[in-house]
């Protein structure tokens, strides 16, 4: 575990493998352990990187009650990129990710080779948006508690988990998403021309068994809007995690057609 220091934050990370770069972004409230179920997998071809995004679980903030920006996540993935070698990169993003992965190849052009965006909730796409409202999720949290938000939220999104009581850290992380990065994420529209103009290949993943979820519809028309067909991947929305020794070959074939 290393840190980076960037404007505003400080970044907790780990780098392990060897070979080209490839940066895992996890979405939503997720940290660095997301992907600990594949790293090892992925290790064995890459430098595979994997980090909490500032104001989550160990990435802390100068100001953890100030606004945030797609931009200031970017920045931190490219120092991250910058920070283990300046060649193009592979990356694996998931879920609202994926947000600062587009903006990344779209301000940044030529410094990521492939992109595999899994299940990007683009819910804007999605007629009547199902996935949830920021303002209304805020309430709940407010008068009823982070549960109860969370509750609805995963309701919402197709998910038929219960988060039940919260341990701390992930309890953290659960206001910290509701409070800060909802709309942030929510509130992203990618530039789908210039991404489609970029020398980024873009690899648009949904999982085998999300189908009906919010984030794989709006991730299959996100596919089309890219002129992309979608790649279907093992397990769900967190297959990579849920469905690792599967889901890892697969992605490695990906990367490597």
């Amino acid at each position: 575990m290393a840190v980076l220091d960037v404007p505003g934050a400080r970044l907790h990370h780990t780098v392990t493998g060897s070979g080209p770069v490839l940066l895992c972004i996890p979405g939503g409230a997720a940290d660095s352990t997301m992907f600990a179920p594949i790293a090892g997998l992925l290790a064995e071809h890459y430098t595979v990187i994997t980090y909490d995004p500032r104001g989550i679980s160990r990435s802390t903030l100068d100001d953890p009650d100030g606004e945030q920006r797609i931009e200031a996540h970017t920045d931190d993935a490219l120092r991250l990129l910058d920070s283990a070698s300046t060649e193009p990169a592979v990356i694996f993003a998931s879920s609202g990710g994926c947000m600062q992965a587009f903006d990344l190849v779209t301000r940044h052009p030529g410094r990521v080779k492939t992109l595999l965006a899994h299940e990007p909730p683009l819910t804007t796409l999605l007629p009547g948006q199902p996935d949830g409202d920021p303002d209304e999720l805020q309430r709940l949290h407010r008068e009823h508690g982070i549960e109860a938000a969370m509750a609805k939220f995963m309701a919402d999104a197709g998910f038929e988990t219960d988060p039940g009581v919260l341990p701390p850290e992930m309890r953290k992380n659960m206001e910290f998403f509701v409070v800060h990065l909802m709309k942030m994420i929510g509130g992203f529209t990618p530039d789908y021309e210039a991404l489609k103009a970029s020398e980024t290949r873009i690899v648009v993943g949904v999982g085998k068994d999300s189908a009906g979820q919010p984030a794989h519809e709006a991730a299959v028309l996100a596919a089309a809007r890219l002129g992309v067909e979608p790649t279907y991947f093992p397990g769900g929305h967190g297959g990579f995690a849920a469905e690792a020794a599967a889901f890892a070959p697969q992605l490695l074939a990906v990367l490597d057609a």
